[in-house]
């Protein structure tokens, strides 16, 4: 069955819960897009107050509607961890970008690793995709390490067009 975008899917794996961001969610959302730390290998500009991360929530919502983006939260143990997103879906071209944040206290222990898995098989078998593409900080090795475990393939020949430190990953699905 193909995907219809009614509503976000809340989607599980052994240790982690990953839904719909909400507005009881902005606080969250700020310190993820805020922190310097997240978002050291990231070239878009940092949110700088909880009213930019309500702006975000409902950007992130209203391009839902029109099939452009899902964006997740995060949960572990209840608390939100970090972020998931599909973006400049495709359903033309079985298309979409896939982008990810974490709090650094949560890294190498596996967690973004389960977050992928379950959104790639989303993405394949309801959302009928074929390609994902990740565009990756140069010197973010942590998530290049992440993307080449899970078959994403570096392509040297491409550039990202908006900022020159990217490289972009893409991974074929079937």
């Amino acid at each position: 069955m193909n995907y219809n975008f009614l509503e976000i899917p809340t989607l599980h794996t052994e240790r982690l819960v990953i839904r719909e961001a909400n507005l009881k969610d902005i606080k969250s959302v700020f310190e993820l897009r805020s922190s310097q730390e997240i978002n050291k290998f990231v070239g878009t500009k940092r949110i700088e107050s909880t009213k930019e991360a309500k702006n975000f929530i409902e950007t992130c919502k209203a391009l839902f509607q029109v099939k452009k983006r899902i964006f997740w939260l995060i949960e572990f143990n209840q608390k939100v961890i970090g972020s998931v997103v599909f973006h400049n879906i495709n359903l033309d071209l079985n298309y979409t970008e896939i982008g990810y944040k974490l709090k650094p206290e949560y890294h190498q222990q596996g967690l973004m690793t389960e977050v992928l898995e379950i959104v790639i098989a989303f993405a394949e078998k309801s959302m009928k995709l074929k390609t994902l593409e990740a565009f990756t900080h140069k010197n973010n090795l942590a998530s290049i390490a992440l993307l080449e475990k899970l078959n994403f393939v570096f392509q040297p020949e491409r550039r990202c067009k908006t900022y020159d430190f990217n490289r972009i990953y893409k991974l074929d699905i079937n």
